[in-house]
């Protein structure tokens, strides 16, 4: 017999705000309060406008894609397509990421 436990969907999906998530949202909103309530540049709020839906449609694809590039970003600095004989399977270089398994 398998043994099934319910999971709230609100514990495994990142909190959003407005289908932003709520970091880059937060920024967002303080970047419009900021430039548009105390420096009167209301075209700037066009813009953030067109920030916010890019960030909800890029959300929207993929929930998890700050995650994803946070972890691509702690990666090495540079990527060699080819392979390499002196490398062995399934590790990097030594200058990329000092030997971290893949």
């Amino acid at each position: 017999m398998k043994r099934e436990t319910a999971v709230a969907r609100v514990l495994t999906e990142p909190c959003l705000i407005l289908g932003v998530e709520k970091p880059f949202a937060i920024v967002n909103f303080t970047l419009a309060m900021v430039i548009g309530g105390e420096l009167h540049l209301w075209g700037f709020l066009l813009i953030n406008l067109a920030v916010h839906l890019t960030l909800r449609r890029i959300t929207r694809r993929d929930p998890f894609a700050r995650q994803i590039y946070i972890r691509y970003n702690l990666q090495g600095d540079r990527y060699m397509p080819w392979i390499q004989s002196r490398l062995r399977q399934g590790r990097r270089p030594f200058d990329a990421a000092l030997g971290v398994l893949c």
